[in-house]
């Protein structure tokens, strides 16, 4: 659980169970030996992040101030690791191109399409994680001479002070109801085929993406499990 402000925490604390869940898959379409793909580049497409605060009525209500600290720090963080890994990248900031400004809305859809599979198991991918962007991604490569493109989603709430007051009163008779939290996913895709060869999701009651060190906590959740 995640609060704008800090009103009663024990007792928060002690109705709410914290936790952090991510999951990950590789496609099998993906390269057998991820070592022969060091010398690859990979595009860091600007993260589509939003953060908010939930209302008395669990409205969230988002926050340009603080979505846009929250962005910063995933972008630096995912950089940093890139840097620490010895992978070669570039950064697609602040898009302007139509077509690569679609691909990034597809990757939303795509993403949640995935997750609803993990829930739904659908026919056609209940054992086969096999998914794609489309040929439109070479639209990235040829503008970042780029061989991965790496997107990430990120939404965030956060309880503000009204929300924390009604959770207190329903948690007095016995009902439980949903404060802030965040949740995302982030895509390997290849630029060569479409294909996201790589995808994992976070699903997280607790963390912040306005301070430094919490936001490192959550780029490390977002990106467990990458292959590269």
């Amino acid at each position: 659980m995640q609060y704008g402000k800090k009103i009663a925490p024990l007792a928060l604390c002690g109705l709410l169970c914290a936790c952090a869940h991510t999951s990950n898959n590789v496609a099998a379409s993906a390269p057998v030996n991820w070592t022969a793909e060091a010398g690859k580049r990979v595009v860091l497409v600007d993260p589509d992040v939003e953060l908010s605060e939930v209302t008395a009525g669990g409205i969230p209500e988002a926050r340009a101030d603080w979505t846009a600290i929250g962005k910063n720090f995933i972008k630096a963080d995912i950089a940093s690791t890139f840097q620490a890994k010895g992978v070669a990248t570039a950064s697609a900031d602040s898009i302007t191109d139509v077509r690569e400004a679609q691909i990034v809305k597809l990757h939303e859809a795509i993403g949640r399409s995935i997750q609803m599979n993990a829930v739904l198991q659908l026919p056609t991918k209940k054992n086969n994680f096999d998914w794609t962007l489309g040929p439109g991604v070479v639209a990235f490569r040829d503008h970042y001479q780029a061989d991965y493109a790496l997107f990430v989603f990120v939404r965030d709430s956060y309880t503000g002070a009204g929300r924390a007051v009604v959770m207190l009163a329903a948690a007095a008779f016995g009902v439980g109801l949903q404060g802030g939290q965040q949740v995302g996913f982030a895509s390997l895709v290849d630029l060569r085929t479409g294909r996201v060869v790589w995808f994992n999701q976070l699903a997280s009651s607790t963390g912040s993406l306005k301070e430094e060190k919490p936001a490192a906590a959550t780029v490390k959740n977002l990106l467990d499990g990458l292959p590269l």
